[in-house]
């Protein structure tokens, strides 16, 4: 692909130190950090990782780079372009036909909210705003230090039993005010093979939430290479079981399953305009400490 006197081609390997280095200037402070966590991750990774690195070369001189970062259950994270460069552009076009080449069902990005000009050539790249998502967080401080009592049983390796997980995935998705436009867009492999790929997986942390002899929710929880951090990837709760409190119980299940990991903190992410589980999680005790926009192309039925 060529255009203005610039070629937007596939990065070969011996350009990848030197595109990367570019990529990494043309995004702000905080996803600089990020994105060196996420290709410290890659190590021991094949070739394949890289494939869908594109830079743009003008004489022979690197003057672009969009990276999609594919992930588990058909998904992918899109580091865009410096917005400023000559050919942003055309490397998000690049971006988007990999994107359909590949199949991927979900490619998101994030974003501060004055991040203005990336989010521009987002749009222009053919994505969308998706949602807007608070980051919440409990310290040691508030975990507890025996379990909960309550009328909930936790049953771990849910991810033993996929189609049972499955259906009830998305059983717990109906009339989620949680990323509404996600619903409908993965079939329940890719979603259970998303929640796998992140963090460390472990079966242990994945249960289904019971009273006496039905399922009733979901709840799934990773924690880090470094230890110290758990997350709580997912929590839902059947539509017809809504209303009775459940979901603080879960919330504090999972700050105890923190406390015996050893971690010292509980993180999550949530919409923002989930005003239920907003007013749920800062009861139990977490506290906004972030905010970022999604934003990403659905395609569903993009796989053969």
């Amino acid at each position: 692909m060529s255009s203005d006197g610039f070629c937007i081609v596939c990065c070969l390997p011996n350009d990848r130190a030197e595109a990367l280095r570019l990529l990494h200037e043309g995004l702000p402070p905080e996803q600089q950090s990020v994105l060196v966590l996420a290709l410290d991750g890659l190590r021991g990774q094949d070739e394949s990782a890289f494939s869908g690195l594109f830079v743009a070369t003008d004489n022979e001189q690197l003057v672009g780079v969009v990276w999609v970062q594919l992930g588990a259950g058909h998904t992918a994270v899109v580091w865009p372009p410096n917005p400023a460069g000559v050919a942003a552009i055309e490397l998000m076009r690049a971006s988007e036909e990999f994107l359909d080449q590949s199949q991927i069902v979900l490619a998101q990005t994030l974003l501060k909210s004055d991040e203005h000009e990336i989010a521009e050539l987002l749009v222009a790249g053919g994505m969308g705003k998706l949602a807007q998502l608070a980051y919440l967080s409990a310290d040691l401080d508030s975990f507890p230090m025996r379990e909960p009592a309550g009328d909930l049983h936790f049953e771990p390796r849910a991810s033993d039993h996929p189609d049972r997980l499955g259906k009830l995935l998305l059983c717990t998705y109906e009339n989620s005010q949680d990323c509404p436009a996600l619903n409908g867009v993965r079939d329940p492999a890719d979603i259970i093979a998303g929640y796998a790929g992140q963090g460390v997986f472990s079966a242990e942390r994945w249960f289904f939430v019971r009273v006496e002899d039905r399922d009733v929710g979901v709840l799934i929880l990773t924690e880090y290479a470094e230890g110290e951090t758990c997350e709580l990837v997912y929590m839902g709760i059947d539509p017809r079981e809504r209303g009775q409190g459940w979901g603080q119980q879960i919330v504090q299940f999972a700050l105890w399953q923190a406390y015996l990991l050893g971690a010292r903190q509980l993180v999550l992410a949530v919409d923002e305009e989930n005003s239920p589980a907003l007013t749920m999680y800062r009861d139990a005790g977490l506290t906004v400490w972030d905010r970022r926009t999604v934003y990403g192309r659905c395609k569903s039925g993009a796989k053969s």
